[in-house]
């Protein structure tokens, strides 16, 4: 562990050496701080529930190119309209019945893990499985609320996944670029079983959120899933159980220095008295996501903190009405996210290696 923070450590010092003013990596910065400006100024005039969602959609669907972007925020728009769908139908039957809500929970991390890694359209899988997610939690205490979560969560995604398309559309090449091809739903029977364990395992701490929420009273439990579903997301799964603890501790790592760097970042924003005047306080936000992207696209392998870094940095300066008026919220969104990765590591403590998995030695004797 001492010697994969040292790495991290020197990967961001790195990162931050490398800022350049020049070339594709920092034409993709400029396309994301705008876009990521314009939504939240579009989702502050429509009077969102949650302008932070517009922004965070319109970083994470900024790519390299526009076929690229219209590929990621296509499938982004797809999936969080058929979770929100499923999810507002099930709700108000699932969520007076504790066992039901677990059994929902349990299906929706579960798929949306099984599609990220197998399906060519896994994305839209994980979307979908994070947006039923965030609508069953979101409804727990008040089953009515089902429909208005799912209308402004889609509202939302769409306006800032269609504000990243515009940006990508007038600014970014049309290259499309090189995708390696998922191995299908049919591995899942022949060599990538073991990643039906490893969905198993989200599927699991996602049922845990709200079971330990009400017990421990934590807060943000929205956040909670939707962290638990970004670490076991990786990009490949290798059956191999040493390599993919540490691809999945490594995310762990990544996604917590993520929030510490954005947290931070925005926490030296709130105080500037400059801060609360509206201009001032959006340059400073397109500042950071421009910082945040320039990380995320950096030749050091931490794009998961430049994510994460953005991620955190909206949700620390933005509050339902503007600029943030206090650390409050950004504090509990923040500690739900490190929570999650508490919860992760406690069901993988209980569970133990996964089934299907080898051990690095009876890999290479194979």
């Amino acid at each position: 562990m001492r010697q994969a923070l040292a790495e991290l450590v020197g990967a961001i010092r790195g990162e931050l050496a490398e800022l350049t003013l020049s070339g594709p990596r920092v034409r993709q910065a400029n396309i994301a701080a705008l876009a990521v400006g314009l939504a939240l100024v579009l989702a502050l005039i429509l009077r969102l529930s949650n302008p932070w969602w517009a922004a965070i959609s319109a970083f994470l669907c900024v790519q390299a190119s526009h076929p690229q972007s219209w590929q990621k925020g296509g499938m982004r728009i797809v999936g969080t309209l058929i979770g929100a769908v499923v999810s507002f139908a099930l709700v108000p039957w699932a969520v007076y019945d504790p066992l039901a809500t677990l059994l929902l929970l349990f299906a929706a991390g579960t798929l949306a893990i099984l599609g990220a890694l197998l399906s060519p359209h896994g994305y839209a899988w994980q979307l979908g499985g994070i947006t039923a997610m965030m609508i069953t939690l979101g409804a727990l205490d008040d089953p009515t609320l089902a429909l208005s979560i799912a209308f402004y969560r889609t509202v939302e995604i769409i306006l800032g996944t269609a504000t990243a398309l515009l940006a990508t559309r007038l600014l970014a090449p049309a290259e499309a670029g090189v995708t390696v091809p998922p191995p299908g739903w049919h591995s899942l029977l022949g060599p990538n079983w073991h990643v039906l364990s490893h969905a198993m395992r989200t599927g699991m701490a996602v049922a845990a959120v709200p079971v330990v929420w009400r017990q421990l009273e934590l807060p943000n439990l929205s956040q909670m899933a939707i962290s638990i579903g970004a670490v076991m997301a990786v990009p490949t799964l290798t059956g191999i159980s040493d390599k993919d603890q540490s691809a999945i501790t490594q995310r762990m790592l990544q996604r917590v220095a993520g929030c510490l760097l954005g947290g931070v970042f925005g926490a030296m924003v709130l105080l500037m008295p400059i801060s609360q005047f509206f201009a001032p306080w959006l340059l400073l936000l397109m500042a950071g996501t421009w910082l945040a992207m320039q990380i995320q696209n950096g030749r050091h392998g931490i794009a998961n903190i430049g994510a994460q870094a953005a991620i955190a940095l909206i949700l620390t300066l933005v509050q339902d009405t503007g600029p943030a008026a206090s650390l409050g919220p950004a504090i509990n969104r923040i500690a739900g996210m490190i929570g999650a990765i508490g919860l992760l590591l406690l069901v993988n403590l209980l569970l133990g290696p996964p089934i299907a998995a080898q051990s690095a030695g009876d890999g290479k004797r194979g």
